[in-house]
């Protein structure tokens, strides 16, 4: 997993124990200047080997994409999960490593299905404030946003690997895992206004938010209760997040919601398809007149 830090993040910490106990091997960090919080949780990750920490001036799209090849090629990793601090990567399956293991050689993305919770506020540990989360078949406003806020990727190790915000597949030179999701990120929310807050309850009840704790409930399982904190796994030591296989009417239900997802490469191949067809139409309309031209000009030519 790759992750860029910017500022002292609360989920931080519980991000990268989280992720080392859903079956990351190991966690590249890039931090942006000097932050004194941030070093003090990543440093006992990196004493434990399970995590290295690159310390860069600027960030953007090329310093996910050193990440990315640092895991390649420094690392041998055979995938590689560009994250932020904010999202946990849920595996739909015993765990990351399980469900990435299974899929065929051909694809070379695999993409997750994004839930985001609703920002509420007052509680002391970030977690409980993630218990409901939107309903993609009841929230009618999550059609209408772009499929890159539905969908995060997950990339097969390769050469040259490169990272793109905006075009996972690179113009269909990657082949994607289409219609199927084996993977939920769940997304940290921003602090809730007191508007939203209020309307909290009316939102569970016409259906736009669900009842959902599994996060909230590994979190409570992983922390360590004597110090309230999380630290890295010792050596040997099994795995805290006991990941559920789901059942055949879990998955049932959730293939509806997948179902109800556009792909991110489909969006763009198809505006691509309308640009040249745009300019087809344009070389045809000067193209056709000339052969006209032509063809009068030789009707006229003496035999």
């Amino acid at each position: 997993m790759t992750t860029v830090v910017a500022d002292g993040v609360e989920t931080l910490d519980s991000h990268i124990a989280f992720h080392l106990n859903a079956g990351v091997d190991l966690v590249l960090v890039a931090t942006l200047g000097s932050q004194d919080d941030v070093a003090t949780i990543l440093e006992p990750y990196a004493r434990n080997g399970r995590l290295r920490i690159l310390h860069a001036r600027d960030g953007g799209e090329s310093l996910m994409t050193d990440l990315a090849r640092a895991a390649v090629t420094e690392h041998a990793a055979d995938w590689v999960i560009p994250s932020l601090p904010t999202e946990f990567w849920w595996p739909r399956g015993e765990s990351l490593k399980d469900v990435l293991d299974v899929v065929p050689q051909r694809y070379s993305v695999v993409q997750a299905l994004v839930r985001s919770f609703a920002g509420g506020g007052g509680e002391e540990f970030f977690a409980d404030r993630m218990t409901l989360r939107t309903s993609l078949l009841a929230d009618a406003r999550a059609h209408d946003e772009s499929p890159q806020r539905q969908l995060r990727p997950v990339y097969r190790a390769e050469q040259d690997l490169v990272i793109h915000p905006d075009d996972w597949t690179l113009g269909g030179r990657r082949v994607p895992l289409r219609a199927w999701y084996p993977i939920e990120v769940f997304h940290f929310p921003m602090p809730a206004s007191s508007i939203e807050e209020a309307r909290l309850g009316e939102r569970v009840a016409n259906g736009e938010l669900v009842v959902d704790t599994r996060l909230r409930d590994a979190l409570r399982e992983l922390r360590d209760e004597r110090s309230g904190g999380f630290g890295p796994p010792t050596a040997g030591e099994p795995r805290k997040i006991a990941f559920r296989v789901p059942t055949i009417v879990d998955d049932a239900s959730y293939a509806v919601e997948c179902a109800a997802v556009g792909e991110v490469d489909l969006v763009r191949l198809d505006r691509h398809i309308r640009e040249l067809e745009l300019r087809i139409a344009a070389l045809e309309a000067r193209f056709w007149p000339s052969v006209r031209r032509a063809l009068r000009r030789l009707a006229r030519r003496p035999s």
